[in-house]
């Protein structure tokens, strides 16, 4: 059954739509059956309060999804995430159900932690590297994130332009989508550096612009263009449990290429100039059964570090 997709960041939802979104996600993980655990009330708990709850050895419970109220995916290990709170949850408090049954979740914003976009305008606090190393000098063609708050954790909604030339590419980074947004810097920004060797362009102003309100500014140094810069076009499967390899394919890789996710270096099991095969790690901070979404970035030693801008699951093993 698929999940409901009519939502929109900023759009009231409806319990109905909250009830759908639950009763999707129960089919999908099978539905709760007769057992010896009692799953507990977690309505009105922080995120990080409710995971807690959940993983206490004498439950014998594990965290499933956990949605946003747009249905978009939430990563309850994120720290950014920790004072989420529970609107909603599958299966219900005090039903019965056998070990290792997933509850799922449907998560807010708390009062007083980072708002949901809603009718916030967006803001930019600062500019890094895909990798999280703070920079304001990127070159022609390469990545950069945008960090800040209220962006749209649709990729349509956020338009993105250096000095009002498009991004050549705008994405909402899957581990934090509504503040991190991952973008290429485009060819053709006037007075820019077309060809290597050529003097750096300070001052680029990078403008923000969501259907919330009054755009958001930066200004950065653009520098010439990396011959062969890597590129990534895909990530196969795009869900794969711990301990099980992924195939990454792209432009310009080399044997030495490094792969991290959500953070953490992946073994590299072989490596040529178009595709990676590497192993997700074992992450102590995610049990067996949730599904939490990850950052893939792979490091060519010579060049900007490129992450991809699609989506990837771990799934706890």
């Amino acid at each position: 059954m698929a999940l409901p997709s009519q939502v929109q960041p900023g759009d009231v939802v409806s319990s109905d739509l909250i009830n759908a979104i639950l009763d999707a996600l129960a089919q999908l993980q099978g539905g709760p059956g007769g057992g010896t655990q009692t799953v507990p009330n977690l309505f009105g708990s922080l995120l990080s309060e409710a995971r807690a709850i959940l993983l206490q050895p004498g439950r014998q419970l594990t965290l499933g999804f956990t949605l946003d109220v747009a249905g978009a995916a939430v990563d309850p290990l994120a720290a950014a995430n920790a004072n989420l709170v529970v609107l909603n949850q599958s299966p219900p408090a005090q039903l019965r159900v056998a070990p290792g049954t997933p509850i799922n979740l449907v998560v807010s914003r708390a009062a007083g932690s980072v708002p949901n976009p809603g009718n916030q305008p967006p803001t930019i606090s600062r500019t890094e590297t895909v990798s999280g190393v703070a920079s304001t000098s990127f070159a022609v063609n390469t990545p950069l994130a945008i960090v800040g708050t209220n962006f749209s954790a649709t990729a349509a909604q956020n338009t993105v332009t250096f000095n009002n030339i498009p991004a050549a590419s705008v994405n909402p980074d899957p581990a934090d989508p509504t503040r991190r947004l991952l973008v290429v810097v485009p060819a053709g920004i006037p007075g820019a550096p077309a060809t290597g060797g050529a003097p750096p362009l300070p001052g680029v102003t990078v403008r923000i612009v969501t259907p919330n309100g009054t755009p958001a500014t930066t200004q950065i140094t653009v520098t010439a263009p990396v011959a062969a810069q890597p590129t990534i076009s895909n990530v196969a499967p795009s869900a794969q449990l711990e301990g099980n390899n992924i195939t990454i394919t792209g432009t310009n890789f080399t044997a030495a290429a490094q792969v991290r996710i959500r953070g953490t270096s992946a073994a590299i099991v072989s490596a040529n100039a178009t595709t990676i095969v590497a192993t997700v790690p074992n992450f102590p901070d995610i049990p067996q059964g949730p599904v939490v979404s990850a950052t893939v970035i792979v490091s060519v030693p010579g060049f900007s570090d490129i992450a991809y801008t699609g989506t990837f699951n771990v799934v706890g093993a």
